[in-house]
């Protein structure tokens, strides 16, 4: 699918158009070959540049074919079953702006829905804005996981299977962040260092900025999986202690039922016992078992088995 949309003057945001005009944005999700076909004859594009958008586990980087810059990003989305993030393609030319992507990705939602004055998508600024978006975008995405980290901290004593198996994706899902932050920040500085793109100083501040914003969010990464480490950590360690817990009681119990069991079962038998004919014996041997528990209860308690 081949979308036009640009920024009509004196409207809040962006508004889709018919057909191609001179800097506008032309997003593309999940062409067919005819459409693939089209924009290489159209704008002069490299077909194998575009079929490596179309994968949404392509590295991040940076190249410049035919006068065409192509920039393989990554972003956080959640429109792809099992999947944290999706690569995309921005090919930024002379007369136009282009994204290409195998799924609607959550940062084209967010560049519609944008208030801020994003004019021609060919002023360099508003690529700026775009990477912007991505960095932004992993930081609202970490930031929430870390605000379910603290609302499971603090009842740790009371979590449930659901919340371990909710921490192990969290972890799974920054640990494929940290595996694209570094290509991404890469790809980020080799745009700000290439000369074949001009910058306005303002342009290149802001993208500076994107960059620094990266590195601190690839940081609350780590610290976000420590605290999910430390979490899973005190979970394990609580489950065991209180598993020996059980273990324990549970022997205690079968203790304190084996003993009566025991004699009990020994004057069960068909044979001649001592007393066995008492008036009293029954009596006896009910003591006799209170006096051994007793006892052994007086030693578990010395022991803190008992509390």
């Amino acid at each position: 699918m081949i979308e036009y949309f640009k920024k009509i003057k004196d409207e809040e945001r962006i508004k889709k158009i018919e057909s191609f005009e001179e800097g506008c944005w032309v997003n593309v999700t999940n062409p067919s070959d005819e459409e693939i076909e089209f924009l290489v004859k159209e704008f002069s594009l490299s077909k194998s540049n575009l079929i490596d958008g179309l994968d949404i586990h392509e590295n991040p980087r940076f190249e410049i074919d035919n006068k065409k810059t192509y920039i393989y990003l990554t972003t956080p989305t959640e429109n792809i079953s099992q999947e944290y993030d999706s690569s995309f393609l921005i090919i930024y030319g002379k007369n136009h702006f282009i994204t290409f992507s195998k799924t609607s990705l959550e940062i084209f939602e967010r560049i519609l829905n944008e208030k801020s004055r994003f004019m021609s998508f060919l002023i360099s600024k508003n690529l700026v804005k775009v990477l912007n978006l991505v960095s932004k975008l992993f930081e609202e995405s970490i930031q929430k996981i870390r605000k379910e980290i603290r609302k499971n901290r603090n009842k740790l004593s009371q979590l449930k299977t659901k919340d371990i198996e909710d921490l192990i994706n969290y972890e799974d899902k920054l640990n494929e962040y940290i595996s694209v932050f570094e290509a991404n920040i890469s790809t980020y500085k080799r745009i700000l260092r290439d000369k074949s793109l001009h910058f306005l100083k303002k342009d290149e501040q802001n993208l500076e900025d994107a960059i620094i914003d990266l590195n601190q969010t690839l940081n609350l990464c780590k610290q976000t999986l420590k605290s999910i480490s430390n979490a899973r950590t005190y979970y394990s360690t609580k489950l065991s202690n209180d598993l020996n817990k059980t273990v324990t009681a549970l022997t205690i119990v079968t203790i304190f039922i084996s003993i009566p069991t025991l004699i009990a079962s020994i004057y069960g038998m068909n044979i001649s016992l001592p007393f066995q004919d008492g008036k009293y014996t029954f009596v006896g041997l009910m003591l006799l078992i209170l006096a051994i528990v007793g006892t052994l209860f007086l030693v578990l308690k010395k022991a803190r088995l008992i509390k």
